[in-house]
């Protein structure tokens, strides 16, 4: 069981201690947001995160079987025929604003699906407002361990309301 810390009213926290902990997290996510339809999740964090990985167990979450489940960072954009639909962006390799709307981005957010962005802080001021930023910052000290913040949560009623009731 994930152990939440509010950090302010729009932000919370968590320590991921193995893999499970990452899938817990991204099924709880999953669980709550694919109710918020369209909904854009902004991922953060350094190569070796775990953006992709949590990627992985979110897409599953909606049907997808993890092993069909890649980064995109060679061809950008990857679509998911679960329910609802997701679309896993990789900006990595995406030169500037002009590439990245060029994906088709704004249609993407617009559709009633998910819509997960890898290195999204590269492109934030493209992204929606009603972005659910997710930062995942591993440790030095144990390769395993990764401290999560989810922030603004305002946006995602039932997410907020979730943590809550999950921090009591």
């Amino acid at each position: 069981m994930l152990s939440w810390n509010w950090i302010d009213q729009d932000s919370v926290g968590c320590e991921l201690y193995s893999l499970e902990d990452c899938r817990e997290l991204a099924f709880f996510v999953a669980d709550q947001v694919g109710n918020s339809l369209p909904a854009v999740i902004g991922l953060v964090g350094t190569l070796g995160a775990g953006k992709t990985q949590w990627t992985k167990f979110f897409v599953s979450r909606f049907g997808a079987s993890e092993e069909s489940i890649s980064s995109p960072t060679f061809v950008l954009l990857q679509r998911y025929p679960t329910q609802p639909p997701v679309v896993h962006i990789d900006t990595y390799r995406v030169g500037d604003e002009d590439e990245f709307l060029e994906l088709g981005i704004e249609e993407i957010f617009e559709e009633r699906g998910i819509a997960v962005v890898e290195w999204a802080d590269r492109f934030a001021d493209a992204l929606p407002s009603k972005t659910l930023w997710i930062h995942l910052e591993p440790s030095a000290a144990d390769p395993q361990r990764r401290t999560v913040t989810l922030s603004n949560l305002k946006v995602f009623a039932e997410l907020s309301k979730a943590l809550s009731k999950e921090h009591d």
